[in-house]
C-alpha cells in the first residue's frame, strides 16, 4: 500500500511510523509499505509495490511484461516499467520513459502492462534478431499473434520498429525456408509427388495462411503444437469458415497425418484441387 492509501483508510503518520518500529509494516520503496518482509513479499505483491513507487500511469513493460506474457523464459535482473515522464527510480526498478497510446495496455493478472506487439516494440529496442524471433515464436504460440497485429504497433522513427519490422519479415517469409520440421515434412511429400509449391505464410484477408495455391483457390493449414490449444482451435473454426465463404477450399493436416497416411494426404488435396475447380465455375457463374 502506498501512504496515501493508509491515510485514506484512517492511519495518521504518527501510527504508521509505530507500525513501522513494531513490525507490523514494512518499508519496501520510499511512500511504499506491506505486511509482509519484503524478503517474503510474492512476485505480484513486488510488481505492485514497484508501480506504486513509479507513480500515476506507470505499467509494467519491456523485460519484465516480457516475462509476464511468456515471451521470454526467465525475469529481467531490474523490474521494468514505462512512465510517461521522468521519475525517479525506485531501487531495483528501471524506468523507461515512454508515451503509451490506451491500445498499447493491456491488464496481466490486473496490473496494467503493455500489450505483447508493444511489448515486442519495446524489446526490438535492445534485442538482436534472434531473440527477438524467439520472443515472435512465443507470441505467436501463446497468444496467437498474427503479423498484422504486430504490423499496428510499428512507428515511423520508433526505436525498434525497424528491427522489429526485419524480425517479421524472417519470422513469416512468403517462400522463405520452412520453419518447422512438420512443413519440411509436408514440403516433401509435395515434391515427391510434383504437386506444385504453395506460397507460405501468404496473408488473407483478417488471416495469415500456412500453404496457399492462390490461383487454385486451395488453402492448407498444417496442425502444429499449436493448434492443441481450445482457443487456437475456435481461431482455427473461424479460419476455416471465413475461407469457405470466400471461395477457398480448405484443408487441415496434422503430424500424423503427413506422418503415417503421406497418400491418404496425396488424394485428399488433389480432391481439394477438383472441388476448387467446380467451386470456381459455380462462384464465376
Amino acid at each position: 500500500m502506498s501512504r496515501p492509501q493508509l491515510l485514506a483508510v484512517g492511519l495518521v503518520d504518527s501510527a504508521i511510523h509505530r507500525a513501522l518500529h513494531a513490525g507490523r509494516l514494512y518499508l519496501v520503496h520510499p511512500g511504499v509499505y506491506s505486511t509482509q518482509a519484503p524478503e517474503l513479499a510474492t512476485e505480484d505483491a513486488l510488481l505492485v509495490a514497484a508501480l506504486l513507487a513509479a507513480g500515476d500511469e506507470a505499467a509494467l513493460s519491456h523485460g519484465t511484461a516480457a516475462w509476464r506474457w511468456d515471451l521470454i523464459p526467465a525475469p529481467p535482473t531490474a523490474i521494468e516499467l514505462s512512465v510517461p515522464r521522468d521519475r525517479k527510480a525506485p531501487r531495483g526498478v528501471t524506468l523507461h520513459r515512454s508515451t503509451l497510446r490506451p491500445a498499447d495496455l493491456a491488464h496481466n493478472a490486473d496490473l496494467p502492462t503493455t500489450t505483447v506487439p508493444r511489448t515486442l516494440l519495446d524489446l526490438a529496442t535492445t534485442y538482436a534478431q534472434q531473440p527477438l524471433l524467439r520472443a515472435l515464436a512465443e507470441a505467436e504460440f501463446h497468444h496467437n499473434l498474427r503479423p498484422a497485429d504486430v504490423l499496428r504497433t510499428l512507428r515511423r522513427g520508433h526505436p525498434g520498429s525497424a528491427n522489429l519490422r526485419r524480425a517479421l519479415n524472417a519470422h513469416t517469409p512468403g517462400h522463405g525456408q520452412p520453419k518447422s520440421d512438420l512443413e519440411r515434412r509436408f514440403r516433401r511429400l509435395l515434391i515427391e509427388h510434383r504437386i506444385e509449391l504453395p506460397s507460405r505464410n501468404q496473408p488473407l484477408g483478417p488471416w495469415t495462411i500456412d500453404c496457399l495455391w492462390p490461383d487454385r483457390r486451395v488453402a492448407v493449414e498444417l496442425d502444429g503444437r499449436q493448434h492443441e490449444r481450445p482457443r487456437q482451435a475456435d481461431s482455427d473454426d473461424d479460419r476455416d469458415l471465413w475461407l469457405r465463404r470466400h471461395g477457398y477450399v480448405a484443408r487441415r493436416y496434422g503430424t500424423r497425418q503427413i506422418e503415417g497416411r503421406p497418400d491418404a494426404v496425396v488424394a485428399d488435396l488433389e480432391d481439394a484441387f477438383a472441388q476448387a475447380v467446380t467451386l470456381g465455375f459455380a462462384v464465376a457463374a
